[in-house]
């Protein structure tokens, strides 16, 4: 069998499976729930909206319009989520306000992306670059507020290092495919598609692993805890 057989049926599998990777982070936060910190806790809720979103693209295929506006409000969702969580793990004010500014302005932003920069396209480009520079750009400064007052710990025990970690890697490679590589590729190359897709989901495999692995490790006493609560 060619080769575009097996990546076709790999990333369809892929694509099939990712409810099922996103439930494992999602189901070790319920079970250490009482355990986990405040920030951890929005992004367990995030993590169950996100499934949502993809349970009713997954049971219930929608037309391209309504499939569309759902992604695009998935996006949203995310972001908002994602960002929040950087709100109890900043220190310092400015940095709190800066957060809320931000995910208030990308807000805005997004739905004037779905209304009028870039109606009825099936990718919205702007707002997933904005997306991506916001929560880089979050997750970088926490990397800089952690070596700043590194505590004399292991970093593969602190939950908020293995969260920043999974976004910083998750969404640094899939800013390019979005915005530079599926913009590009023709409707009708499903290889090309497919190729992009795969890659997804994979980056989103190892993101949601780094998850779990921080409400694992939430569940255990860190000074690291305490540093952001």
């Amino acid at each position: 069998m060619p080769t575009s057989y097996w990546v076709i049926w790999a990333a369809e599998r892929m694509e099939q499976s990712t409810l099922l990777l996103l439930l494992f982070p999602l189901a070790i936060a319920i079970i250490r729930w009482s355990l986990l910190p405040r920030s951890l806790r929005i992004l367990a809720v995030g993590l169950a909206c996100m499934a949502v979103f993809i349970a009713i693209l997954t049971v219930h295929p929608l037309s391209g319009a309504n499939e569309g506006l759902l992604w695009h409000a998935y996006t949203v969702v995310q972001t908002l989520f994602l960002g929040s969580v950087y709100y109890y793990l900043f220190q310092l004010r400015w940095q709190r306000l800066a957060v809320v500014a931000s995910l208030a302005s990308f807000l805005v932003f997004a739905l004037l992306d779905w209304l009028w920069l870039e109606r009825d396209q099936p990718v919205h480009a702007y707002t997933h670059t904005l997306q991506s520079t916001l929560l880089l750009s979050f997750g970088l400064l926490y990397f800089y507020q952690l070596a700043r007052h590194m505590p004399a710990v292991r970093l593969e025990n602190d939950p908020f290092f293995l969260v920043t970690s999974g976004i910083v890697m998750y969404f640094s490679g899939t800013v390019l495919l979005y915005v530079f590589v599926l913009p590009f590729i023709a409707a009708t190359d499903a290889l090309g598609q497919h190729i992009v897709s795969l890659l997804v989901s994979g980056v989103a495999a190892l993101q949601y692993s780094l998850f779990a692995l921080a409400f694992y490790r939430a569940s255990r006493p860190s000074s690291l805890l305490l540093l952001h609560e």
